[in-house]
């Protein structure tokens, strides 16, 4: 049976101490103690506060942590060394990008890469892209947003003299008693419509049977044999016409005489000028035709 002294007690205490110091560390770090992950290199000009034990993901899944950080002097740039699930493959071109939260830490983003089969091999360097963060681009925004304050300002002073004008109190009180007039307009009208609306409805009903009795009784005609007998009627009308002007244009007949024989007009002329000339001798010669006696005695 061993026995061992108090110095050597205390010196094995001691390297478990350090031995259980030194995982709880790496385990708060987030790291494996005995890792199997693929180490991958990603090289960016600045770390923008990217901590060891910092969250990698691709397409918001997380995939890794942040190994080491480590600054080139020859490059002078930095290089961070990712472990990455081995189950996880990182196809050719892909590029890593910061992100950062509000309140949160960065992270290291990855932007996959098509995936045409060809994948990078451990030890691999894939190049960072730069980004801009939320906070700086809050910064940014700080000097436009310190331009336009002046103009707020000048916004503010006049939709405040806006609301004080007596003239949109007026306009709101005008707009009240609109709306309790369209209120109004649109119960009279529901009540007309409750009302009038199954008169009406009635009435549009016996309008469309009498059409439609109409439009049957207007099927049941003989259109076609109305249109053939006015067809007749027509051929008639055109054939009285044709001989009307034959029989005018004809001196065979008594009409056709009348019209294109100029004679007869000749002899009524004579005959009226004639009666004329008597109508005048009687008026200026009447004893010539008329004999008054007064006792009745003939002349001789």
């Amino acid at each position: 049976m061993l026995f061992f002294t108090k110095e050597v007690k205390i010196g094995i205490t001691a390297v478990i101490a350090i031995v259980i110091i030194y995982v709880g560390i790496i385990f708060l770090k987030g790291l494996k103690l005995f890792s199997t992950d693929t180490a991958y290199y990603v090289e960016m000009d600045n770390a923008n506060g990217l901590t060891v034990s910092g969250e990698v993901l691709a397409n918001g899944v997380n995939i890794g942590l942040v190994k080491s950080i480590s600054y080139v002097p020859e490059k002078q740039n930095i290089m961070v060394e990712i472990d990455v699930n081995p189950k996880f493959n990182i196809p050719q071109g892909t590029t890593a990008y910061l992100s950062k939260e509000m309140l949160g830490s960065p992270k290291l983003n990855l932007s996959l890469g098509k995936n045409s089969g060809n994948f990078l091999k451990p030890g691999d360097v894939m190049k960072a892209e730069v980004s801009a963060d939320l906070m700086t681009a809050a910064g940014n925004m700080i000097p436009q947003i310190q331009a336009l304050m002046p103009k707020l300002d000048s916004i503010l002073t006049g939709v405040n003299a806006l609301v004080n004008d007596p003239a949109l109190n007026a306009a709101l009180h005008n707009a009240e008693s609109i709306s309790a007039n369209l209120k109004t307009t649109t119960d009279n009208v529901n009540r007309m419509l409750a009302k009038d609306m199954p008169s009406l409805l009635a009435r549009t009903n016996n309008i469309a049977a009498n059409l439609e009795s109409t439009t049957s009784k207007i099927d049941k005609m003989d259109l076609t044999g109305m249109a053939e007998n006015a067809e007749k009627t027509l051929d008639n009308i055109n054939n009285i016409t044709t001989k009307l002007d034959m029989s005018l244009g004809s001196k065979n007949n008594s009409l056709g005489m009348l019209i294109n024989d100029n004679s007869l007009v000749l002899h009524m002329d004579t005959t009226i000028q004639n009666a004329s000339l008597l109508l005048e001798d009687l008026r200026l010669n009447p004893k010539r035709y008329v004999h008054f006696s007064v006792f009745g005695k003939k002349q001789k």
